[in-house]
């Protein structure tokens, strides 16, 4: 992996992320044909203690310096998505490296030039919730359930109270938080909590359909082009086509997929990447 990486730092950065991985207990975490695929494994209900928000974080920190990578799937083994945070972890010292490293898992995603693929098959609770809605797409097998719990334990997700309102606006984060309910996959789309809803016998397929669909693309044209929608979300409307601009003049003409992609638009044929 060091060969890819442009600068000496970021392969020692890449190093250690990679190191702290070893023998993780928790997840799977691997990469094949430009997608990579970070998956919970913590059974019965994939709950996330903070030895488990550690590999998730350290998966996540070692994947913004693999530069080959198209597609960021985040899913999860067994029955639920996730149950949300480890209930003795909300107490003492724990409470503080929990928040920290779950707030830190959130802000990478965000950062992220790697679009993301959340795919709940269960239940995604609490902070399994935020976790499943921070990834830029998210498919839902329609039995599922998303919601956030944690007010019945006399607690509240940080990170929620900051994400729900941009996602499904003030009205419906109030509910949801305060309530203490969760949503059917189909009211989570139509609350835009979610993409897209899809049967329960369908959902492996209509995964494998959209992966396929950026495997056929360019590695670094994905990565530009998320990085111009990610860095405009919270800004004005000017100042956003303002940073698009920037990324398309300054990032994007300088990749050399760039002219391939025009070339095969122009000579109506198929682009013939080089992820460069």
């Amino acid at each position: 992996m060091a060969d890819l990486l442009d600068d000496p730092h970021d392969a020692d950065v890449y190093g250690t992320a990679a190191r702290r991985l070893e023998g993780a207990r928790y997840i799977g975490f691997d990469t094949a044909q430009g997608i990579t695929r970070l998956t919970l494994n913590r059974p019965p209900a994939n709950v996330l203690s903070v030895e488990m928000l550690e590999e998730v974080r350290s998966a996540l920190e070692a994947l913004e310096y693999q530069k080959e990578v198209k597609l960021l799937v985040v899913a999860a083994q067994g029955k639920y998505f996730s149950a949300g945070f480890e209930l003795g972890d909300h107490l003492g010292d724990r409470a503080y490296v929990m928040l920290e490293a779950f707030r830190a898992i959130v802000e990478h995603l965000h950062r992220l030039d790697k679009p993301s693929l959340g795919v709940v098959a269960g239940p995604a609770l609490g902070a399994g919730c935020t976790l499943a809605t921070s990834c830029d797409v998210v498919l839902a097998a329609q039995s599922a359930r998303l919601g956030h719990p944690e007010i019945k334990g006399g607690v509240f997700n940080p990170v929620a109270t900051a994400l729900l309102p941009r996602l499904v606006g003030r009205k419906k984060a109030y509910e949801l938080i305060l309530g203490g309910g969760a949503l059917t996959a189909a009211d989570a789309e139509r609350a835009g909590l979610i993409t897209r809803a899809v049967p329960d016998e369908k959902l492996e397929t209509e995964v494998a359909a959209l992966v396929e669909r950026f495997k056929e693309g360019s590695a670094p044209i994905l990565q530009c082009t998320r990085r111009a929608i990610a860095g405009g979300l919270d800004r004005p409307l000017t100042e956003a086509i303002d940073h698009g601009e920037d990324v398309y003049l300054n990032q994007l003409m300088g990749v050399e997929d760039f002219e391939e992609g025009l070339s095969a638009v122009m000579g109506r044929r198929k682009p013939a990447w080089k992820d460069r």
